[in-house]
């Protein structure tokens, strides 16, 4: 096995650093100038009043004053129309409040009525034979066979036979 890797094997191994584009300051928040509102590739969002763009599409306030987001339709050389969001940076007193007010909280009282239900016992009358405990008719048992286990006959014992020691010679 080798030790070393092949020529030119790690030349496609390097990673590029992260470009940490989007929008950093979002709508209603305060900015000065030169900061950088979105950072884009392309441009998808649009300069508006007092906002510039610098040479990578990042896009840049001029003042420091409010952040404004709004979409408008814009029309292309070949005649079709797209909308594109714009970014502008107004002073608070030019921003047009485009908040809803708040609805004002009615409270009604409802009064939920429930249906009045009787609750009805009913009461029969027995006769007094009925009160007496009824007794229960016997029930025929059935005859219930036991089974005795079978005691297996004891197996003949072999007979064995012992062996006469062997006799031991003496050499002489």
């Amino acid at each position: 096995m080798a030790h070393k890797k092949a020529a030119w094997s790690t030349k496609n191994l390097k990673d590029s650093k992260p470009k940490y584009r989007g929008v950093k300051v979002f709508w209603w928040q305060k900015v000065i100038p030169w900061n950088i509102i979105i950072r884009q590739t392309g441009n998808k969002f649009e300069c508006g009043k007092n906002v510039y763009m610098w040479r990578d599409f990042t896009i840049l306030s001029q003042i420091a004053w409010v952040v404004t987001f709004k979409k408008k339709k814009i029309k292309r050389f070949d005649g079709r129309i797209y909308l594109k969001t714009v970014v502008e940076v107004f002073p608070v007193t030019e921003v047009q409040v485009e908040k809803p007010a708040k609805p004002a909280k009615v409270v009604k009282e409802v009064k939920i009525e429930k249906p009045k239900v009787k609750t009805v016992k009913l009461i029969e009358e027995v006769s007094p034979e009925a009160k007496a405990p009824v007794k229960k008719a016997p029930v025929e048992k059935k005859e219930t066979v036991k089974k005795t286990p079978v005691k297996k006959a004891p197996a003949e014992k072999k007979e064995t036979v012992k062996k006469a020691p062997a006799k031991k010679t003496v050499k002489k």
